[in-house]
């Protein structure tokens, strides 16, 4: 399956929304904060739209219009640094007046993010490889699509 801009959407959002949710519920548990494990969820998201943009055009120039799925763990990880990033742009905030990234706690770690992040992630990614061609049997052929 060559997934579409659109299926890719739908399939982060439903992912993330989903079993990202449950995980990162867990995490609130853990950390004693609820408020920074799902605000970095949804910063996730959001980044992985305008990601996913970039994806699909890279992925366009290839003749097979397909990436094997170590390729995944790249952009993951490419993600997860350029989120972080985000989190600890500390003169970015400040030049826009802001005391960091609206709605994470100063204090978290990059051991925590890490955690969080690569946990959501893992879990995210072996259900799209794995039960997401079980339990939506189209899905597959429908470039990603859900709705």
């Amino acid at each position: 399956m060559i997934p579409t801009l659109l299926g890719r959407w739908q399939t982060r959002l439903f992912l993330l929304n989903t079993v990202g949710a449950l995980i990162t519920l867990i995490f609130g548990f853990l950390f004693k904060d609820f408020w920074t494990p799902f605000v970095l969820l949804e910063y996730i998201l959001w980044f992985g739209f305008i990601w996913d943009i970039l994806y699909n055009l890279l992925q366009s120039l290839r003749w097979d219009r397909d990436w094997p799925p170590l390729f995944f763990v790249g952009g993951g990880v490419l993600e997860a640094l350029l989120v972080w990033g985000l989190v600890k742009a500390n003169f970015l905030w400040a030049i826009l007046g802001l005391p960091g990234l609206p709605g994470v706690n100063p204090g978290l770690t990059f051991a925590q993010f890490a955690a969080h992040y690569c946990t959501v992630f893992i879990f995210t990614l072996l259900l799209m490889l794995s039960l997401m061609k079980v339990i939506f049997l189209k899905w597959r052929f429908q470039g990603g699509e859900l709705f």
